[in-house]
């Protein structure tokens, strides 16, 4: 499945030469209800669910992708308000992970005689997958990746190689990065990469390609 990965052009290029994008923590994701779509008002219950979740946390993180690198809003809130850049990926439809927006909490079916209140590791997994209806213009989808071993800045990576290709380059609508620099970056790459800038639509809400701008197909 092709899946777009928005960031600023200082981290796609740090990605881009390292081959690797960095994991993203459930604590440190941009959504207070990550992982919590889940009535919590027992109390009993809640402190079972969040030694749970904990534990979760501890184990696994995400890369957040989007189907569509056209969403204007995307690029505004991801893509450092047009000004960054999309990298789209080939990733495994195995791997991927296809969020469901819901309108309210669910209704955990609870035993408090069961550790964690007796949620298994299949429910805790649905929750990762799960988010209010209101982030649907995300079309996010996700993988998620086991946190093993920690970079020594703090933060967790996980390399292109064999979890992901880099297959596009997107320059946003503000992006002052040239082709040409993005060009220097690809040395290490073996198979068809296509680069490109793109611009605001003339006739409707979206972010198109920019036929106006050669675009670049760099090959091996």
């Amino acid at each position: 499945m092709r899946v777009y990965y928005f960031t600023a052009d200082e981290f796609a290029l740090s990605n881009i030469v390292n081959m690797r994008v960095k994991i993203s923590l459930l604590d440190d994701l941009n959504d207070p209800y990550e992982f919590l779509g889940v009535d919590l008002s027992d109390k009993e219950f809640r402190r079972a669910f969040n030694a749970g979740r904990e534990f979760a946390a501890k184990t696994a993180g995400v890369i957040c992708f989007s189907s569509s690198w056209k969403d204007p809003l995307m690029w505004a809130h991801y893509g450092n308000k047009h000004k960054g850049i999309c990298l789209g990926f080939d990733v495994l439809d195995e791997h991927i992970e296809k969020i469901e927006y819901i309108p309210k909490l669910m209704q955990p079916d609870v035993d408090m005689k069961k550790e964690f209140g007796g949620l298994d590791e299949s429910y805790f997994r649905k929750l990762f997958n799960l988010k209010y209806e209101g982030w649907k213009y995300e079309k996010e989808v996700r993988v998620l990746v086991p946190l093993e071993e920690q970079h020594p800045s703090g933060f967790y990576f996980t390399d292109f190689k064999g979890n992901m290709s880099l297959k596009e380059v997107i320059l946003g609508p503000r992006c002052t990065v040239s082709l040409d620099e993005v060009k220097k970056h690809l040395h290490g790459y073996n198979e068809r990469l296509d680069v490109f800038k793109s611009r605001i639509a003339f006739t409707k809400y979206e972010v198109v390609k920019d036929k106006s701008v050669a675009a670049y197909a760099h090959k091996a």
